[in-house]
């Protein structure tokens, strides 16, 4: 099966692993339960009124904003997953929160954001594989944020880093219902695939999580002292070898076949797809998911304020580095079968 979370498995520390890089290389450093309880928490420390948000974002993304009472301006974001907007470098200091889609360095609107007097939040959730990419963007930010679920086995975490200002912490302990559900459906999860996923048990344990955090407030919430120790058992540099030929494999394959990123310098576990249409794309999803490929749509915008026309047209493609060349052949063959002549 390709896709979804990660096995849980007990900690091995190893050299150049993803928890030193963000210890050491990132500045201060404050970790949390999750993504949007870090940017919650941040948000509500700054003094702006207003943050400028691409349309294409997560709906808890919004919830932290409106959490901490901050008024949300949406900005426009292109095919290419870079914003079109020009208008965002009149918006004066403010907030301006920039997204690095499936590793695509959003470069231009941190530096007009910087021009104008803004503060800059990163989100690089899908730059944590890329090492110089996520040092270079750490420069010209003001904070970073990221969600840690999406780069390995870790029950919960999300972090806030500067290499200017030192960010809030958390004055809350655990999300203990979430992170408890986690860790018991990550670790069905390492047994049931030895046994060819025969018991959904995990299924039910994680979809049971994610609910107990989507209905919560993001707060303050503290990471646990597990995903911490889980970070430096995650290597880098040799995941982002794997990472890059798969990206390799899928560019060759479907090069003007579906709508592509600049992959050029994407180092990212997602591969971003985009379809003519919303029919295609969900075709192409569901005869993928028939051959246990299952691919997540990032990111579902119903409900927002200014739902995005990127989310009803882009699938993702799990790639990064539990999987290799083969299995991104297979799902390009996938892929080609479904789309037109």
């Amino acid at each position: 099966m390709i896709g979804g979370d990660h096995f849980l498995t007990a900690p091995v520390p190893i050299d150049n692993s993803l928890g030193e890089l963000l210890e050491g290389d990132l500045g201060y450093i404050s970790f949390f339960a999750s993504g949007r309880d870090a940017l919650a928490t941040l948000l509500a420390a700054l003094p702006q009124a207003a943050v400028n948000l691409p349309d294409l974002i997560c709906k808890s993304v919004h919830d932290a904003c409106r959490a901490a009472r901050k008024k949300c301006i949406i900005y426009r974001i292109g095919a290419d997953f870079l914003h079109n907007d020009a208008a965002i470098a009149r918006t004066g200091p403010s907030i301006i929160y920039v997204m690095h889609y499936f590793g695509v360095r959003n470069d231009a609107l941190i530096r007009q954001a910087r021009n104008a007097g803004s503060t800059v939040i990163s989100d690089v959730t899908h730059l944590l594989f890329d090492r110089v990419g996520l040092l270079e963007i750490a420069r010209h930010s003001d904070f970073l944020v990221a969600s840690l679920r999406k780069s390995g086995p870790f029950p919960d975490g999300g972090f806030v880093s500067s290499l200017q200002h030192r960010p809030p912490t958390p004055e809350r302990g655990l999300r203990e219902e979430f992170l408890a559900l986690r860790a018991a459906g990550l670790w069905s999860r390492g047994f049931s695939a030895a046994q060819g996923f025969v018991d959904d048990e995990n299924y039910h344990l994680l979809k049971r999580a994610e609910t107990a955090l989507d209905t919560s407030e993001p707060a303050d919430f503290a990471c646990s002292y597990l995903s911490r120790r889980l970070a430096h058992s995650v290597v880098v540099d040799a995941s982002a070898a794997v990472i890059r030929r798969n990206i390799d494999v899928l560019v060759t394959g479907l090069r003007g076949r579906v709508i592509l990123a600049d992959a050029a310098s994407q180092i990212s576990p997602y591969f971003p797809c985009l379809f003519d249409s919303d029919g295609l794309r969900d075709h192409v999803r569901g005869a993928l998911a028939a051959r246990r490929f299952f691919c997540p749509v990032h990111w579902p915008c119903a409900g927002l304020p200014v739902p995005s026309l990127l989310a009803t047209r882009s699938l993702s493609i799990p790639c990064d580095a539990r999987y290799d060349e083969t299995v991104m052949q297979s799902i390009v063959k996938v892929i080609k079968l479904c789309l037109p002549c």
